[in-house]
């Protein structure tokens, strides 16, 4: 007796429908791609993909959209051609080039000033995902700049400053939270003084 074993597609974080607003594309494109990755057993082929990707295309200009290139990719071998084409028309359909610039600016106007380091790295992902910024050392230059001094200043003064940037986001929320520990303790010191 064999059994079939059936991937089971996980739900969560399903994307919700896009109706062509430029200003949420990025974020709707992260999301689908986040969700293939979570499914990636389910979705394991280009036209798997870039159907679903097409099926929560329904409003708006997404949908006309959708319709047209479901037309010009019906002739093909692959019915609905490769993911990476259809991202690449996607981008330049929804994706304004200046939004990547647009973005960068607002990295290099970026401060992390009175917020806590998780809002600033929040904002600072947020937008390097519409800058398509890739590269760690870049990434770690332009994270810097908005960075607090304190933090800027500890993650100087240790002994090896990671280069790869998701190690640096975990030493520097590491330094972060020592020192917010620090200021309870000396807090709570004080306070028990008197």
């Amino acid at each position: 007796m064999s059994y079939s074993t059936k991937e089971v597609e996980l739900r969560a974080g399903a994307p919700v429908a896009f109706d062509g607003n430029i200003r949420k594309a990025s974020h709707w494109l992260h999301s689908v791609k986040v969700y293939f990755t979570v499914n990636a057993a389910v979705y394991s082929t280009n036209e798997k993909k870039v159907v679903t990707a097409l099926t929560y295309m329904t409003e708006g200009t997404a949908s006309s959209w959708s319709d047209t290139f479901y037309q010009v990719c019906k002739g093909r071998t692959a019915k609905y051609g490769i993911w990476a084409d259809f991202e690449k028309e996607f981008r330049e359909m929804f994706i304004p080039a200046d939004a990547s610039i647009v973005a960068l600016n607002k990295i290099q106007k970026l401060k992390q000033l009175g917020r806590s380091l998780m809002s600033y790295v929040a904002e600072f992902r947020s937008l390097v995902v519409v800058a398509n910024v890739k590269e760690s050392h870049v990434l770690i230059h332009m994270f810097n700049l908005g960075l607090n001094d304190n933090l800027v200043h500890a993650v100087h003064l240790m002994g090896e400053i990671p280069t790869d940037f998701d190690k640096y986001i975990t030493a520097v929320t590491k330094i972060d939270s020592n020192i917010n520990c620090s200021k309870t303790t000396i807090a709570l010191t004080n306070a028990n003084r008197y």
